[in-house]
């Protein structure tokens, strides 16, 4: 797919989400390798107003048959993803899609297959993980800081959506478990050994929406994982990795605001080291990591086989958790 002649990706955004206003647009303003094209909405004030006299405001349709534009960023409701993310993919643009990609890992398979088709990359939006405090900790694990790993803990929770919010509609992929249910599962899969997961848990579900899942999975390499996310109760965001010397936990892990010099600490029999990672903006970061693989013709095929894996961790996730009501 050619490019523009300053090398920057010609980027567009399809939806004007709340996400897509506060973090994505401002993130991709501070990019040197993408560029801003296009917005569009259902809601064309919406759009007019963010776009600005900068940018062309246009309809979805619109938008997909733009000849410039080379990567989309779609942010709708998440009942959504797959029609509009394969329209996209069709029209020959790279996929940046919020998370969750799928509602199911049947439908992130065929999202996937369509992008292999048509040679372009399709990335489920994991922007947190582009953070440098998540390389930092891997790499304690792998030099041995806190010896074998026997168990990872992870938590992401805050109080009730805003009436109206689509995160409160199970018609339109509303409920705790699509809006959450990825980041302490891509935790482990980054901080873990195992290839495989046997999930129990229990789902709390009000009036047809799950609200919460807690559980426990053990690894094929006899780590335990455990989970915990939720509407609806005090914010909670942090993971902590358990080893046979030593522990370590990272707060604000999913969430981590771009101005905050973040702490990692280190706890080792009664010693507690903590090292301070620099502020970053994990947007921005994620904008830059995509574009210059889209750029430099970087490996689709991995990073199209981790989000395979982790829809699939995704499904098993939900069915090893029994589903209950939750009485208030």
């Amino acid at each position: 797919m050619a490019l523009t002649a300053d090398k920057r990706v010609r980027v567009g955004i399809l939806g004007c989400s709340d996400i897509a206003c506060r973090k994505f647009i401002p993130a991709l303003r501070g990019c040197g390798g993408a560029v801003l094209k296009g917005v569009a909405s259902r809601n064309r004030r919406a759009a007019a107003s963010l776009a600005g006299e900068t940018y062309a405001v246009l309809g979805y349709e619109e938008l997909l048959a733009h000849e410039e534009i080379e990567l989309v960023y779609l942010s709708l409701p998440n009942h959504l993803h797959e029609e509009w993310t394969v329209r996209a993919l069709q029209s020959g643009k790279h996929v940046i899609c919020e998370k969750p990609l799928g509602l199911s890992a049947a439908s992130v398979e065929r999202m996937l297959r369509c992008a292999e088709e048509r040679g372009v990359l399709l990335y489920e939006n994991l922007m947190y993980l582009h953070h440098p405090q998540h390389a930092a900790v891997k790499g304690l694990i792998d030099s041995g800081r806190i010896g074998r790993i026997r168990s990872l803990r992870s938590v992401f929770a805050f109080p009730v959506p805003a009436a109206g919010n689509f995160r409160l509609d199970p018609e339109r992929g509303g409920g705790a478990f699509h809006d959450l249910a990825r980041y302490p599962l891509s935790t482990a899969l980054h901080c873990l050994q195992g290839d495989s997961y046997r999930f129990r848990g229990f789902a709390l579900d009000r009036s047809g929406l799950n609200v919460a899942m807690h559980g426990t999975a053990l690894t094929s390499a006899g780590e335990v994982f455990i989970f915990s996310i939720a509407f609806g109760q005090q914010y909670e965001s942090y993971y902590e990795i358990i080893g046979e010397l030593g522990k370590i936990r990272v707060d604000r892990a999913y969430t981590t605001p771009a101005d905050l010099a973040n702490m990692i600490r280190v706890t080792c029999g009664e010693r507690d080291t903590s090292f301070t990672v620099p502020a970053c903006d994990h947007f921005r970061l994620m904008i830059e990591h995509v574009c210059a693989v889209v750029r430099n013709g970087g490996d689709f095929g991995e990073m199209h086989q981790r989000t395979r894996r982790l829809a699939r961790l995704a499904d098993q996730m939900e069915k090893g958790c029994r589903h209950e009501e939750d009485r208030q």
